[in-house]
């Protein structure tokens, strides 16, 4: 499907139900990264590699769309609304012990984090100082860089539900769109 034709909504649903990925195109090891990933997280409604490793082409403008390449990162998806609220509470805790100790930079992006909250999504990595539920992120991303992923470097998102997934990656294929790129998925 070509990303200048597709409906937007389609095609984040498209890439986050797929079998395989750009990443790792063979569907038997795409299924037993993906149980790995489940695994640590059994109570998650659905895991999928997303981002250039999904469909091979960054939607970020910043990096012009540029192809899946070598020193690509892989980005994960957990949907898991459980994962989504432990991690808000642990940025959510942080924040109203610190606030008054924190300078202004730092709660600008805390701020601009709770932004993205509000959108329904969250990264561990984004909590300051340390935390049980950062830790646990590091330690997973780590064992996600092995050999299915060509040892590149793993991220993470925790959506709070599919909705809020789909809206997310939505809007990298309407930024695409705008550019005018017409990449084949």
């Amino acid at each position: 499907m070509a990303v200048q034709s597709g409906n937007s909504i389609d095609l984040a649903a498209e890439c986050l139900h797929r079998d395989f990925v750009h990443a790792i195109p063979n569907e038997v090891t795409y299924k037993a990264f993906l149980e790995e990933v489940r695994a640590d997280y059994p109570l998650s409604d659905r895991v999928a590699i997303m981002g250039s490793g999904n469909w091979k082409f960054s939607l970020n403008p910043h990096k012009n769309f540029s192809e899946y390449h070598i020193q690509s990162d892989i980005d994960i998806a957990i949907i898991c609304r459980l994962t989504f609220e432990q991690a808000w509470e642990e940025l959510r805790t942080y924040h109203r012990k610190n606030f008054y100790l924190i300078s202004s930079a730092k709660k600008i992006e805390i701020k601009r984090h709770g932004e993205n909250v509000y959108s329904g999504f969250i990264s561990p990595k984004w909590i300051p100082g340390k935390s049980s539920l950062k830790l646990k992120y590091s330690l997973n991303t780590n064992k996600y860089s092995n050999e299915a992923v060509g040892y590149r470097s793993v991220n993470m998102m925790y959506f709070k539900n599919t909705d809020e997934a789909l809206d997310y990656y939505v809007r990298g294929f309407v930024l695409a769109q705008r550019k005018g790129s017409n990449h084949e998925l």
